[in-house]
């Protein structure tokens, strides 16, 4: 690990401790505005940890730029979920789609699209229909931005496993590829929790593995782009 690298321990741990807290504070959502207080301090304190990740470790380089601007879009989507309404609801689908097509412009720079190995991506797409048909009468007007943005997750899915699996260029080690498809999967499946907590069944078990799964998938894809 590089001196560059160490630096970034540092809101590693941020994003840790600060989600140790958010799920904590989530457990007693429903308790007051100083719970209510320290879940959104929390929540903004894990992302600002991922943002700093990327910030750092890969403002220096085209991949690491495309990442870093995808995690402040996943900060900026955190935020948005903290309300409670349809309109922030859907504020928040959308900066998370503009993540995700960040972190398939910055997998295209590894990958040519051209060469992203589509026949795998069947799988992702094909979970996606699976949760959006599961949930369709439960989605009412948000039926077709939700079934885009499972089909635009599922893409991103495969474009970060790309140079995990046809094998990524020289300058692009096999270490990032691993953290970028391995972060992409949490994310991919932390998404599967959102789905159920909003359409589905309310529960704090949705957000206790949902959320660990979530920062720590931003975490991977932002420690993807340290140099």
């Amino acid at each position: 690990m590089t001196p560059s690298m160490i630096i970034l321990v540092v809101p590693t741990l941020v994003t840790a401790v600060a989600l140790g807290f958010l799920v904590h504070a989530e457990h007693g959502a429903d308790a007051g505005r100083d719970v209510q207080r320290r879940r959104r301090v929390a929540k903004i304190g894990a992302a600002a940890g991922f943002v700093a990740v990327a910030c750092i470790g890969g403002a220096g380089w085209g991949y690491g730029r495309w990442i870093a601007v995808g995690m402040v879009f996943g900060a900026l989507g955190d935020a948005a979920l903290l309300g409670r309404k349809r309109r922030a609801f859907v504020a928040g689908m959308i900066l998370f789609a503009l993540d995700h097509l960040c972190v398939m412009r910055a997998a295209a720079l590894v990958v040519a699209p051209g060469d992203w190995p589509l026949p795998w991506g069947v799988v992702p797409l094909a979970v996606g229909a699976a949760v959006v048909a599961a949930l369709w009468r439960n989605l009412g007007l948000l039926r077709i931005p939700v079934a885009i943005y499972a089909a635009l997750i599922a893409a991103m899915l495969t474009a970060a496993a790309a140079p995990l699996l046809t094998g990524a260029p020289p300058w692009f080690a096999q270490w990032r590829a691993a953290l970028l498809a391995a972060g992409a999967l949490c994310f991919f499946a932390s998404d599967g929790a959102v789905a159920r907590q909003r359409f589905s069944h309310e529960s704090f078990w949705n957000k206790a593995w949902g959320l660990p799964l979530y920062f720590a998938g931003q975490l991977l894809i932002a420690w993807s782009a340290a140099a």
